[in-house]
């Protein structure tokens, strides 16, 4: 198997003998043995190891095995450790792309740091089937199918040539240390699930599977190379940036014969699966207005046109305010903070939608920055009574992009003092009962 990994490097050209390749070793049984061929290969390495503390005292025993294997190799060995339920929770993605998002941001963080060439997984055959599988359940089209390539960008996988049966074996020959993952036993997961019952079954029902297989993953991924090819063509035509995002031009999309098939292929790198881009193609032709998400963008379908563009992450941030005036000045969150000791000191003719003037008397801290929710509503300054921030934003003419943009400024009972740059808050306005004011200005 040495001398097959030897030739998979070279024959593939993934590395080059001056070049430093970070490994990434988890501590089981398909790392290791990478980690043993490179240990006995011309390549100069070095080792990176993530505990995500998901798994107790296991994953800080998995730890303890790489770090213990590296002393014994005098090869450099990174570690670190991730809080990666709470990035989950936060992002709102699964435990596994909460690991995977932690672990390659770090490795590109090392990387690129200390100049280290290429960043090697221990990815084998056998991933490529699962993942041939588990992308064909996803629907995400010919580019799910195309396999795994043995590199993209800086990241490597030397170990495709073999098969999971050869890893182990060569395991058990070299006498390779390793450690058992106890949740890679369970078929809680769909990629578990097809490792240990699909993929065995098609290995009874065809003796040459493996081959067949990584055959018909080789000609998928030459014909999707073409496909890529005339796809960005056309993406060239209806396609445009547009402000913070992009934008699909419907009536070129809808000129185009198999205009779906373009559609997904548009909207789909934007992370919107197969039946929400059903979803949007259905309304090509209705009223302006409806909006769809991925978990990282939005798609507003606006006149002759699709506006993609971000979800802002600080959009679902509150901001909290403490009272922390220095000579009666506090700057925070890009607004500065002014107490007016005399109501006389307020001058009319600076006024404009970057300022707003409030009774200090009636302010409660801490002040609260957020954006907008559907339910919100304030007494809007001059008015007597109170008025749902939707249908203010209404009349506003404010799109449904630019009105996420604005901050809300919030007394700390959660009443609306200020639509931060339009409107204040009637309630909290300045009165003859006013004894000392507070002025807040947008800084710019």
């Amino acid at each position: 198997m040495y001398h097959r990994f030897i030739n998979y490097i070279k024959n593939n050209q993934l590395l080059l003998a001056s070049e430093t390749t970070l490994l990434t070793i988890s501590g089981g049984v398909d790392s290791m043995v990478m980690l043993h061929l490179f240990a006995r290969s011309p390549f100069p390495f070095v080792i990176a190891h993530c505990n995500f503390q998901l798994r107790g005292q296991d994953a800080d025993d998995d730890e303890m095995l790489v770090k213990q294997t590296a002393e014994k190799l005098n090869i450099s060995f990174y570690s670190t450790r991730f809080e990666t339920k709470n990035y989950a929770e936060q992002h709102k993605i699964s435990i596994q792309m909460a690991a995977r998002e932690l672990r390659y941001e770090w490795f590109n963080q090392l990387a690129q740091k200390y100049s280290y060439h290429r960043i090697a997984t221990a990815h084998h055959q056998d991933d490529v089937f699962e993942t041939f599988f588990v992308n064909m359940l996803r629907k995400t089209g010919i580019k799910g199918l195309r396999g795994i390539k043995p590199m993209a960008g800086n990241i490597i996988r030397p170990l495709l040539f073999a098969s999971k049966k050869d890893i182990e074996a060569y395991a058990a020959t070299n006498n390779v240390l390793f450690r058992e993952d106890k949740s890679n036993k369970s078929d809680y997961y769909a990629r578990n699930y097809i490792r240990h019952h699909i993929i065995p079954s098609f290995r009874e029902l065809q003796a040459h599977f493996d081959e067949n297989m990584m055959g018909t993953i080789d000609i998928l991924s030459k014909q999707e190379t073409v496909y890529a090819a005339h796809i960005q063509t056309i993406k060239d035509v209806i396609m445009q940036t547009y402000k913070n995002g992009f934008s699909v031009d419907i009536s070129k999309l809808q000129a185009l014969t198999h205009a779906k098939t373009y559609l997904f292929e548009c909207l789909y790198p934007f992370g919107f699966n197969a039946s929400q881009i059903d979803d949007i193609f259905s309304v090509l032709d209705k009223e302006s207005g409806k909006i769809f998400f991925s978990d990282t963008y939005r798609i507003l379908k606006d006149r002759h046109l699709l506006v993609i563009e971000p979800i802002n992450i600080n959009e679902l941030t509150v901001y909290k305010i403490e009272e922390n005036f220095k000579d009666n000045v506090m700057i925070q969150h890009a607004l500065k903070f002014e107490l007016l000791l005399n109501i006389h000191e307020i001058d009319l003719k600076e006024a404009n939608h970057g300022i707003a003037y409030f009774d200090a008397g009636l302010i409660r801290y801490p002040l609260y920055i957020r954006k907008w929710k559907q339910g919100d509503v304030f007494y809007p300054f001059g008015m007597k009574g109170k008025k749902k921030l939707s249908d203010f934003f209404c009349d506003s003419k404010l799109s449904l992009f630019e009105k996420d943009d604005i901050d809300i400024l919030c007394n700390a009972n959660g009443d609306i003092l200020w639509i931060v740059g339009m409107r204040s808050d009637n309630r909290y306005r300045i009165t003859t009962k006013t004894t000392q004011v507070l002025k807040i200005t947008q800084c710019q």
